[in-house]
């Protein structure tokens, strides 16, 4: 039997807008339509219409909690006038890199991590560095990882592996350590501060192996800053032909990375064989308008 209270749902069913509610609401569009409703409202309410200002308010909230917006357009309309740093507040804009005291790339040529290859085109490990990475690699593929009492394997590693790795990599205490994965990519917290993070587990193998093969060969390595260290261990990964996870070919690709409140062209590198992203960088204004 049908009730009343299912007619009620199911037009209610036929009005919402799944892709923008729920889990797939966007809280930058949200905060500009609430925004927009009560400035509506409070334009009506000052001419003296406050119970017109309180049903318009009613009805545009809900049809923001139905629809996941009031104003027509707004997903691009955010999009385009939203200030990056305001999208930030809510994890929508791209985090701004943070200063680095060393650059990454001069650091590793004059410490012989990197060297010109034989045609002097680009740039490529060193043979001392190649081969040191690869080695702690392997370690980690097998589950030996970075201590002996704990196991880090590269494909399902278990949580304390990964907080040993996680802690011999910053120099951070263990037991202020938090890593979490979410679709394959990882976000590490030190105290509930969020301290960095991986897009996806062969990114974060590749640093933690770079890391030991960088202290193990540099006398300085250990004695820079944490981001200065991050910094340098991101550079790396972007000269890694093979997969540190499954050793497949990484490839170079652009693309253009868009939700309903931004745009933007980026360069990454990616395995051909298991897809797992290295890196993601932004791509130079130049190149994205040859790839347009």
């Amino acid at each position: 039997m049908t009730t009343s209270h299912d007619t009620r749902l199911g037009r209610l069913g036929r009005l919402r807008r799944p892709e923008y509610t729920g889990v797939n609401r966007c809280l930058p569009c949200t905060a500009v339509n609430v925004a927009i409703a009560i400035a509506g409202a409070a334009a009506l309410a000052a001419v003296g219409a406050i119970e017109l200002a309180a049903l318009g308010l009613s009805v545009s909230l809900a049809a923001i909690w139905l629809r996941g917006y009031l104003v027509p357009g707004t997903p691009e309309l955010t999009k385009r006038y939203l200030p990056e740093r305001v999208l930030r507040l809510f994890g929508k804009g791209r985090e701004p890199a943070p200063p680095a005291d060393v650059d990454a790339e001069s650091y590793l040529l004059s410490a012989d991590v990197l060297v010109e290859t034989p045609d002097g085109t680009d740039l490529a490990f060193a043979p001392w560095f190649e081969s040191a990475w690869r080695s702690h690699l392997a370690s980690l593929r097998d589950g030996t990882g970075v201590d002996d009492e704990v196991a880090f394997t590269g494909d399902a590693a278990s949580e304390d592996g990964d907080i040993a790795a996680l802690a011999a990599l910053t120099g951070v205490d263990a037991a202020s350590l938090s890593i979490r994965w979410y679709e394959g990519a990882a976000v590490a917290r030190a105290d509930g501060e969020r301290l960095g993070h991986w897009e996806s587990r062969a990114a974060f193998l590749a640093d933690v192996a770079a890391d030991r093969a960088l202290a193990d060969g540099l006398d300085d390595w250990t004695d820079l800053p944490l981001a200065a260290r991050s910094g340098v261990l991101g550079a790396v990964r972007l000269f890694v032909e093979d997969c540190p996870a499954c050793e497949g070919p990484v490839g170079l690709e652009s693309r253009v990375v868009e939700s309903c409140c931004t745009t933007y062209d980026v360069i990454a590198g990616r395995c051909a064989a298991c897809d797992a992203r290295l890196f993601e960088m932004d791509l130079p204004p130049s190149l994205a308008t040859d790839s347009a």
